[in-house]
């Protein structure tokens, strides 16, 4: 196994996102937590989402207690009533929205001729009718305040490349690929960019599951950090990417390159 380790993140400009409110799906723990704190550092106040508010509560409380504005509503991913009340509760306590990160997602190994059709619909379900949605109602949000914004979708690298076993979660995820381009496009006359980060193998639960060897089988051999992730989704909220719009920005050590 590679000795390669993780190397530290550059720090957030301060007040980089000073003014901005944003809604971050599946935000208790991981990726999202750490692009929780990100935005928090650059100066947004943040709305977390997620299924459990016991450890959302505590998420967003420790967020918050870093210096910063941040909040915890409970919702599920692939459910229109809770995307409704998590746009409109980012509305209420801020004012408004300028950002959205669709990032709660699920993976699940499954065998093709044993993929039952209830887990492949469930599958689907948080992973491309999730972002989906939030599309729909934080583009609403986002007009309603008529100065634009941005939308980013957390993908994956099987957005790009076929993964044995994993059929429902590779479908998923590509479907997300071209969501984010077909709104990219239709948005774009109103200044509300719509971009996605596909990450590689990353330092979480979902990806401990994996071989060892399969994980640090990137060039620069060793799997990201959350934080890494999150300096990814922070740039594309920021403007120093104010002329991307349906990009698809791969942060995967080299996995893909093969």
């Amino acid at each position: 196994m590679s000795t390669a380790t993780t190397r530290q993140v550059s720090e957030t400009k301060p007040g980089e996102l000073a003014g901005r409110r944003a809604l971050i799906s599946g935000a208790s723990r991981g990726v999202g937590l750490a692009i929780a704190h990100a935005f928090v550092r650059a100066g947004a106040a943040v709305v977390m989402t997620g299924r459990h508010p016991e450890t959302g509560e505590a998420a967003a409380r420790k967020v918050a207690g870093a210096g910063g504005q941040a909040v915890f509503v409970r919702a599920d991913h692939g459910c229109d009533a809770d995307w409704v009340a998590a746009v409109a509760a980012t509305e209420q306590a801020y004012g408004g929205l300028d950002i959205l990160v669709a990032n709660a997602g699920v993976s699940a190994m499954a065998r093709t001729a044993d993929l039952s059709l209830e887990d492949f619909r469930d599958v689907c379900r948080t992973n491309l009718k999730g972002p989906f949605l939030g599309l729909k109602h934080a583009t609403a949000a986002i007009r309603r305040g008529g100065a634009g914004g941005s939308i980013i979708m957390v993908g994956s690298i099987v957005a790009n490349i076929g993964a044995a076993d994993h059929l429902h979660y590779t479908a998923s995820k590509s479907g997300v690929a071209l969501l984010v381009k077909a709104a990219a496009l239709e948005l774009g006359p109103e200044q509300i960019r719509v971009n996605a980060i596909h990450p590689g193998f990353i330092d979480t639960e979902m990806t401990a599951r994996f071989a060892p060897e399969l994980r640090v089988a990137a060039p620069l051999g060793r799997v990201a950090s959350p934080e890494e992730i999150a300096a990814a989704a922070l740039f594309l909220a920021s403007d120093r990417s104010i002329f991307m719009t349906g990009a698809q920005i791969v942060v995967d050590g080299g996995w893909t390159a093969r």
